[in-house]
């Protein structure tokens, strides 16, 4: 099931392209990450930058998606972005199981009610929770619970400042935290506890994907921040603190050195 062949090549050219592929999407992604950070800081995206937004979701999927080895876990990755845009096709729709809302033209383009991107980034977030629990090495129940967990606790960050600042979306009925219903964080839990249960056995824990996970966390704590939402901040920056430890865990655990993105090291 290897995406790369130990010889040859065919094998050979493709270490290359990925490694190449890397070094063109990790600084692109970091340059929108710091250039997103700013823009919080200096008041908000300006109009004409609004479809940097989807691009700098797509570009963190690339890099996931390139930090995987195997053609399992990248067949695993395409299976969760196509589950997660399935649901958020259900849910602009129907209001299941997140509850009533609507995307805006914020995230482009869309399809059936929901931007594509938002596939990539239910991706991204799958990946990365896995990413921190599997070298825990706990059995599968208690693994799944624990990332489905740590994917929710994510949106507790990214939804006071998607929905309200950044208007990515509407809801019909708010909640008390931050104008946010409850039912969307239920919702959250049971898309991610599905997700997992389903997928968690082919997805490939990677070096790539706890650090763009960890990179869109900070990022919407420091936005967070930077509008005044402190409660979300906080959440924010003690998910980090938690996500930067098990990361750290994962590399002592695997043996593994961060890859720069000239490199691709299985980790």
């Amino acid at each position: 099931m290897e995406l790369i062949p130990s010889r040859g090549t065919e094998g050979s050219r493709l270490r290359r392209w990925r490694r190449a592929a890397l070094a063109v999407v990790v600084p692109a992604f970091a340059v929108l990450w710091a250039g997103g950070v700013a823009g919080h800081w200096r008041g908000g995206a300006r109009p004409e930058e609004v479809w940097l937004a989807s691009l700098f979701l797509a570009l963190a999927g690339l890099a996931v998606v390139l930090g995987t080895r195997t053609r399992r876990g990248a067949l695993a990755l395409a299976a969760v972005a196509l589950f997660g845009f399935a649901v958020e096709v259900a849910g602009a729709n129907t209001g299941l199981p997140f509850g009533a809302y609507s995307y805006t033209d914020a995230l482009r383009p869309r399809v059936f009610g929901a931007p594509l991107v938002i596939g990539v980034a239910w991706m991204t977030l799958v990946a990365q929770s896995w990413s921190l629990v599997a070298p825990l090495n706990l059995r599968r129940t208690p693994a799944v619970l624990l990332a489905a967990l740590l994917t929710s606790a994510a949106d507790l960050v990214i939804d006071p400042l998607a929905a309200n600042q950044l208007g990515y979306w509407r809801w019909e009925r708010g909640g008390i935290y931050y104008g946010i219903p409850a039912t969307n964080f239920a919702g959250w839990l049971l898309t991610s506890l599905a997700a997992l249960f389903v997928f968690a056995r082919r997805l490939e824990p990677t070096f790539w994907a706890r650090a763009v996970g960890l990179a869109i966390t900070l990022f919407f704590s420091l936005g967070a921040a930077a509008h005044g939402l402190t409660l979300a901040a906080l959440f924010g920056f003690t998910l980090c603190a938690a996500q930067l430890t098990l990361t750290l865990r994962a590399r002592h655990a695997q043996g593994a050195r961060p890859p720069r993105p000239t490199e691709l090291v299985e980790t």
